[in-house]
């Protein structure tokens, strides 16, 4: 092993799992082992998500550090944290060997999905290439696979700050490198929130757009870059997100997945000879979320155009969303869900939408699909209201009007 000094340089290994005791000593399970270490390793391995020297990473821990001894412990912990594997003086560049989602974001079966989309990527490329200016100083937040941050590079950005909380940073970077980019993009491994920049971005781009648009907290993390990281009057690749539900007839055996049923409870007496009726008691009171492939959904029945259901600018300030929509159904049947997709103005030309109708089996999202407490007949022009209350940190709900 090579010897540790202050300046020594280390990065934290991509993945492993952490037990602690009462006593606060850690075991560490990494590589089939499981390693004993002392009560600093997590407040270490936690420093050294982002590479730091050896001395940096004390000095940070420094506060809790009340004595020689401790410093010399701590030290001692960095050590053997070196020794096995879990701190090392070179990066891991590759993708992760762990199956998704243990792997994470250094999952390949995640970059794959997404480079294989027909649609996405290409749309965000097209939105950056109009955005971005020649000189322009643009911050990606969650690079991935460096992207975007390189379709900036190439579209004449002077700087791009590409931030990527996982270890795909680094093999990002060397994508960046074999595109002969790397000298203008400066990657950075850690979340936006904890992020200074040395100078004001003119671009922020991101695609932590989730399966619903604000399941991610683009919203809150976009707030927080415009106040701290972005010039005042920045532009946005994606600047605004629409919302739109419709009705929907969810085929049995895709909400038996979802929720408790009375043929469910049937089939258990005679299974365990337990009646679990209960389950199903407050299944039929409440709404219930879930995600579903769009090829799958494309074949449901429909039963009424989309209508919006919220719209948020992304250039103003995030708030609690409590709204209502109005659904006219268009056909006769049973409505027994409501599917959400969104259109996200990526560009002044360029706009994504998630409409399970566009997608196909390789197109990188699922659908947002709401169960309802009960199926409502339907016929054509009569009107059902919802409720959509999105909380302000990635979760949201969806509901009839009480007395509907």
């Amino acid at each position: 092993m090579p010897k540790l000094s202050p300046d020594t340089v280390l990065h934290r290994a991509p993945s492993f799992i952490a037990e602690v005791d009462t006593s606060n000593e850690a075991k560490i399970h990494f590589e089939s082992r499981i390693l004993k270490v002392g009560h600093d390793a997590l407040g270490l391995l936690d420093l050294f998500h982002q590479p730091r020297t050896v001395g940096q990473a004390l000095t940070l821990l420094g506060p809790r550090l009340k004595g020689p001894r401790a410093a010399q412990e701590a030290l001692a912990t960095v050590v053997s944290l070196h020794q096995a594997g879990l701190l090392r003086t070179e990066p891991t560049e590759s993708f992760s060997n762990q199956p998704f989602p243990k792997g994470g974001y250094d999952a390949a079966l995640v970059h794959i999905a997404m480079l294989e989309d027909p649609v996405r990527k290409n749309a965000f490329q097209q939105a950056v290439r109009d955005t971005v200016r020649d000189g322009d100083v643009v911050l990606d937040l969650g690079t991935g696979s460096g992207i975007l941050a390189i379709t900036a590079a190439q579209a004449g950005a002077r700087k791009v700050y590409a931030v990527e909380p996982a270890g795909m940073v680094h093999l990002a970077r060397r994508i960046a490198e074999r595109n002969g980019v790397a000298d203008r993009i400066e990657f950075i491994r850690g979340w936006s929130p904890q992020l200074e920049l040395p100078e004001r971005a003119d671009v922020l781009m991101t695609d932590i757009v989730g399966n619903e648009a604000l399941d991610m907290q683009i919203w809150e993390t976009v707030q927080d870059a415009r106040r701290r990281l972005m010039t005042d009057s920045p532009r946005l690749v994606p600047g605004r997100l629409t919302s739109f539900a419709t009705l929907v007839r969810i085929p049995d055996d895709t909400l038996d997945k979802h929720r408790v049923t009375q043929s469910h409870l049937a089939r258990w007496k005679e299974m365990f000879g337990i009646d679990f009726g209960p389950m199903a008691e407050s299944e039929s009171r409440r709404s219930v979320g879930f995600y579903e492939r769009p090829e799958t959904v494309q074949t449901w029945e429909f039963l009424s155009t989309p209508t919006e259901l919220y719209q948020v600018d992304l250039r103003q300030d995030t708030s609690p969303l409590d709204t209502r929509c109005t659904l006219a159904a268009n056909r006769t049947g049973e409505a027994n869900g409501i599917v959400v997709h969104f259109e996200a103005q990526l560009g002044p030309k360029t706009t994504l939408s998630t409409a399970p109708w566009l997608g196909c089996a390789r197109s990188h999202w699922y659908t947002a699909v709401w169960a309802l407490p009960e199926p409502v007949k339907v016929i054509p022009e009569q009107e059902l209201s919802y409720s959509y209350r999105y909380f302000g940190d990635g979760t949201s709900h969806l509901a009839p009007i009480n007395g509907q």
